[in-house]
């Protein structure tokens, strides 16, 4: 068995895997985003051979290709420095602003540090000092800055200090920001607003669109012969109905085409699973990579219904466990961020005079959720989870 697995060859399915892990590496255009690809360009060429600094926002929910038409420019952009020597001294750093920590230091931080290949320290460092770093590296170059997720920044304090100083820094710096928060704007101060430049719409793909980018991944990853036009349509289908995320898609497909591996054929039950199994793993690792606080204070969320109550709750299990329980203010933000990693919905109501205004939180999947934060916080918080073992709520 394992000998067979080892070597491959009958049954299989994949012919290249690669397909799915790096497509950048293998695509050399992408479907149904050709405008905006195209519109960019051009504001890079009218920066770089024009010096018209540019800033774009790039909204659209999960899926919709922002990130991957990002690398993408960043890639042809590299390639064109070879063949244009305009662009040769066009630097580029890109950049999740949520992996980085999302804070203003962290982020102005990283991006001194790629601009000068050297280490910069992310603490102890007045916001201007990095300012000034990134300044005096570009003083007669040009640079492209890319912010991924650049919501978590501006929802921090001080996160609109960073894209200030960048679309106004006296220096030759165009910034493409990306969020999947179509809402963004609404968190940046007039004086951000005023110099940023138009928000870029990434819709939805519909079925039949992402069958179509589909069948280019089955085209290029898959095996002749091992898959059919109406695998290809379920599982388009399916996806299109979860807000058009290709990058689900794309996923589902790799997922049942393992699945099948000795096979030879993806079938309706592979794509079923792997629709199983994806739920359950997205839902588990992202709880799994919560800080402590974050567990705790989803747990407390799971048994409640507004915000104010599950502080309550949460405050009770930090007593519990010896530890000091975070200020509600800093737990509203927790809330709010677990809401934007989208693993609970926040709905403010306002009750009127008496009742006031007041932040829900919408959990779905509650015993999904538990059942990750069981496995995930037994070790750390000391016990197991059974039904006596809640704290009160009242």
């Amino acid at each position: 068995m394992i000998r067979e697995a080892l070597k491959g060859g009958k049954g299989e399915v994949i012919k290249n895997p690669k397909v799915f892990i790096d497509p950048l590496s293998v695509f050399t255009d992408i479907p149904f985003r050709e405008d905006i690809i195209r519109e960019t360009a051009i504001a890079v060429r009218y920066f770089v051979k024009n010096d018209v600094k540019f800033s774009n926002l790039f909204l659209g929910l999960t899926g919709t290709g922002k990130t991957f038409v990002v690398k993408y420019i960043y890639n042809e952009i590299e390639e064109v420095k070879k063949e244009d020597p305009d662009y040769s001294g066009v630097k580029q750093v890109y950049l999740n602003s949520r992996e980085v920590g999302g804070t203003p230091q962290a982020v102005l931080s990283v991006i001194a540090e790629k601009l000068t290949n050297s280490l910069v320290p992310r603490h102890g460092v007045n916001l201007g000092e990095y300012i000034d770093k990134i300044k005096s590296v570009l003083r007669g170059k040009k640079a492209i800055i890319y912010l991924d997720e650049v919501d978590t920044l501006v929802k921090r304090r001080g996160g609109d200090i960073v894209l200030y100083q960048l679309l106004r820094a006296d220096a030759d710096v165009s910034v493409i920001m990306i969020s999947n928060d179509i809402n963004v704007r609404d968190y940046m101060e007039p004086r951000v607003l005023s110099s940023l430049g138009p928000s870029v719409i990434f819709k939805p793909y519909d079925a039949v669109q992402l069958k179509e980018i589909l069948a280019k991944y089955a085209e290029y990853g898959l095996i002749d012969g091992t898959f059919n036009d109406e695998i290809l349509s379920y599982i388009a289908a399916i996806s299109a109905r979860e807000h058009g995320d290709a990058r689900k898609a794309v996923n589902l497909l790799f997922r049942s085409a393992q699945l099948a591996s000795g096979i030879g054929f993806i079938k309706k039950e592979h794509v079923d699973k792997a629709i199983v199994e994806y739920e359950q793993e997205r839902l588990f690792e992202a709880v799994k990579s919560l800080p402590f606080h974050y567990k705790l204070a989803l747990r407390a969320i799971v048994t409640t219904e507004d915000v104010v109550t599950a502080h309550k709750v949460y405050s009770k299990y930090c007593d519990k466990l010896k530890q000091k329980p975070l200020s509600y203010r800093r737990f509203s933000d927790i809330v709010s961020e677990l809401d934007m990693f989208g693993i609970v919905k926040i709905k403010i109501m306002n009750r009127g005079r008496a009742g006031g205004i007041r932040k829900y939180v919408e959990v779905h999947d509650k015993e999904k959720i538990m059942k990750a934060l069981d496995e995930n916080l037994a070790e750390e918080m000391g016990y197991e989870y059974d039904e006596g073992s809640d704290v009160e709520t009242s």
